[in-house]
């Protein structure tokens, strides 16, 4: 079996060879549904260096001085990227289109467009066989396969946060596949319908099918887009629901008080909380320090660091201060 490099890299060559193709043919038969589609191969071309640049850097998973989590999330950058750029194209096609209806076009040898879309449907379904099991948005669940094997945890880190990147290109080919079945479908009926003497609605097809490939496009993009930035932005992974979680850990037993709780994903299934736990004394702590770890497990979160604070007042401020010396620092320098 392939690794993810070996097979990045088969569909980059196949991929590139093909954008070539596309491009000419597109420019000889004057057929913007299958130019809007070569550039969709650039696309995926792009993604697939972009993603084989992060598999790259997400390998160095060793902390350094700079980079304290290594670079877990290049991952996630990756993917971000790749959304990036196909929004965009998508609003190029989309500008090329609506120019294409003002001034229609009669595609040229619509066979040529016919062979040539058929050959890229073959190489998208290639790429389809490639990285099928990145479908769907499907992380491993380390609370499940928990053990004391640190480098088995490591290991099924490292699977689930090369997901988001992975199903990226996955949902780059899958859209150039649908875009090859528009290609072939527009130039069949231009094949066996579009005489001069037939329907204007003929001269439409190229830019209406080229408009339903930028929605699919669309449609398959946004939702990496979205969980990408989400998860760069820090924000509470949406399996995790903070109100449950945070009156859950407020009944354990020995917690007197819980503020300051944050949680969010580093990448993957690697999520991180940090909390300020409020208990009686030092003495109960180690006691109380390993229900919360226990349940923090429960919950898939096994990065935690929980500062104690020793108090028997439950309603006042926290003990410490909180963030309020680190706030007045921070406002006096935005003053300055």
């Amino acid at each position: 079996m392939l690794g993810r490099n070996g097979r990045l890299l088969w569909m980059l060559f196949l991929t590139f060879g093909f954008f070539i193709v596309e491009v000419v043919v597109s420019r000889m038969t004057a057929s913007l549904t299958m130019l809007s589609d070569s550039f969709h191969m650039l696309s995926d071309v792009i993604s697939l260096v972009v993603a084989l640049v992060a598999v790259h850097f997400a390998e160095k998973t060793q902390g350094t001085s700079k980079n304290t989590f290594g670079w877990i999330r290049a991952e996630v950058m990756g993917a971000l990227v790749n959304a990036v750029f196909l929004i965009t194209l998508c609003f190029t096609i989309l500008l090329e289109a609506i120019g294409r209806y003002t001034k229609p076009h009669e595609i040229e040898n619509p066979q040529i467009v016919i062979w040539v879309g058929l050959i890229g449907l073959l190489v998208n379904l290639f790429g389809l066989f490639l990285f099928h099991g990145h479908a769907g948005a499907s992380e491993h669940r380390l609370d499940d396969q928990m053990n004391d094997d640190t480098s088995l945890e490591l290991e099924l880190r490292s699977e689930s946060s090369s997901q988001l990147n992975m199903r990226g290109v996955f949902l780059h080919v899958l859209g150039d596949a649908l875009g090859s079945i528009i290609v072939v479908v527009n130039a069949l009926i231009f094949t066996f319908v579009w005489k001069p003497s037939a329907p204007c609605w003929v001269l439409y097809l190229d830019p209406t099918l080229c408009i339903m490939m930028v929605v699919i496009l669309f449609y398959t993009t946004f939702p990496l887009l979205k969980e990408s930035a989400l998860i760069l932005l820090q924000t509470v992974p949406k399996q995790i629901n903070m109100q449950q979680l945070d009156g859950k850990l407020r009944s354990l037993e020995g917690v007197l008080a819980v503020h300051e709780l944050h949680i969010w994903q580093l990448a993957g299934s690697r999520i991180i909380a940090t909390a300020h736990v409020q208990c009686h004394d030092p003495a109960s702590y180690m006691d109380v320090a390993k229900r919360i770890k226990n349940f923090f497990h429960d919950e898939g979160i096994h990065a935690t660091t929980v500062q104690p604070e020793f108090s028997s007042d439950t309603t006042g401020p926290c003990v410490f201060g909180c963030d309020l010396p680190c706030y007045s620092q921070i406002k006096n320098e935005a003053e300055h």
